[in-house]
């Protein structure tokens, strides 16, 4: 599906934060939830469909994070092996998968085309 000719950058603007609350967790996952409430009346189809399925997929890599660094304070804190472990498997294994599907959406939203995330665009 294509995108109306009307300049909506909506679509495009979640994927890139999406992609930077993969770098930056916190700052860009605000701006997305900002993005969301602001823009998600007023944007196409294709821009709604992008927007949530960042917005759901920004919200499982925070909460993913979060719950890394819950879990290094409770036990051994950053200073530990388990610390060193958890972030690298966070790092090294969880974030290129989201990257990965971030740039799939956001080159489909550049050209104002539909995409579906694997797994979150199946299941909402």
């Amino acid at each position: 599906m294509k995108m109306n000719q009307s300049n909506d950058n909506t679509a495009a603007f979640s994927e890139a934060f999406f992609i930077g609350n993969l770098l930056f967790v916190g700052v860009f996952y605000i701006a997305l939830w900002v993005l969301y409430f602001a823009r998600y009346q007023h944007t196409s189809s294709v821009g709604k469909k992008h927007l949530s399925q960042t917005l759901i997929a920004s919200s499982i890599s925070t909460i993913i994070f979060l719950s890394i660094n819950i879990f290094i304070l409770l036990t051994d804190g950053y200073h530990s092996l388990t610390a060193l472990f958890s972030l690298e498997f966070y790092y090294m294994l969880i974030v290129p998968a989201f990257l990965v599907v971030g740039v799939m959406g956001f080159s489909k939203a550049i050209k104002g085309v539909d995409f579906r995330y694997p797994l979150i665009g199946q299941i909402f």
